[in-house]
């Protein structure tokens, strides 16, 4: 994926809840035929973030399978288990300032995982250091 990763928690409800918040920001929800829901959101700069409600079927192994890797103080959830929702954005900043809102509208813990596999606690990506 260019130009994004994915939202991954331990809420069933992940989705649902990330796209609440982010309507309530001012972004627009829709269907994708494809892909389930989608929401997109378009800052004050102009810039895009898009959440899609699903991983498209075939790409599963991008999530499960990895390889992946912790951020610094981060302990990698079981890959197995979590709820992955994509993203697509090329702000840094924009992306980690939605996780750590995302953060806190789950009912669970949330991460992130970039586009190098690191995988990201949602109130600690670093803008400097996530690859989208």
């Amino acid at each position: 994926m260019s130009g994004g990763g994915f939202l991954l928690g331990l809420d069933g409800g992940l989705y649902d809840h990330v796209a609440a918040m982010l309507v309530n920001l001012g972004a627009v929800a829709a269907v994708d035929d494809l892909e389930g829901q989608v929401v997109q959101l378009t800052d004050e700069a102009g810039r895009l973030f898009t959440l899609y409600e699903r991983v498209p079927v075939g790409t599963e192994w991008e999530v499960r399978e990895g390889p992946v890797r912790p951020a610094a103080g981060v302990q990698v959830p079981d890959l197995h288990r979590v709820t992955a929702c994509p993203f697509e954005c090329r702000g840094p900043d924009l992306v980690a300032r939605l996780a750590e809102m995302a953060a806190v509208v789950s009912e669970g813990p949330v991460w992130v995982l970039d586009g190098d596999g690191v995988v990201w606690g949602a109130g600690a990506v670093d803008p400097a250091k996530v690859r989208l």
